[in-house]
């Protein structure tokens, strides 16, 4: 999640923003039960739609030829009294 939000930091600090959104079909993978449930859920984040503006000009921002648009990612959550928390969260240089 730090980078998830280092990430953010940044994009703030750059004068970006986002538009569109992100399509997500998450997909439970495992569960435990164990003194703290746990649980793995895999996706394919497909971030085509999902544009970077630079907020000042309203301009595409240009991105990498090789970024990945479909790509795996895996969550890590823990039951915390009633609610699942995410713990850790992957996207993996997979895409899918």
């Amino acid at each position: 999640m730090a980078d998830v939000e280092r990430d953010l930091s940044a994009m703030r600090k750059a004068g970006q923003v986002t538009t569109g959104k992100p399509v997500i079909h998450p997909k439970v993978i495992k569960v435990t039960d164990a003194k703290i449930p746990t649980a793995t859920i895999s996706d394919c984040v497909d971030t085509t739609n999902w544009t970077l503006i630079d907020k000042a000009s309203q301009q595409k921002v240009p991105l990498p030829a090789e970024r990945l648009t479909k790509y795996v990612s895996t969550a890590t959550l823990e039951k915390w009294g009633t609610k699942w928390m995410v713990t850790k969260l992957t996207a993996q240089d997979q895409s899918c």
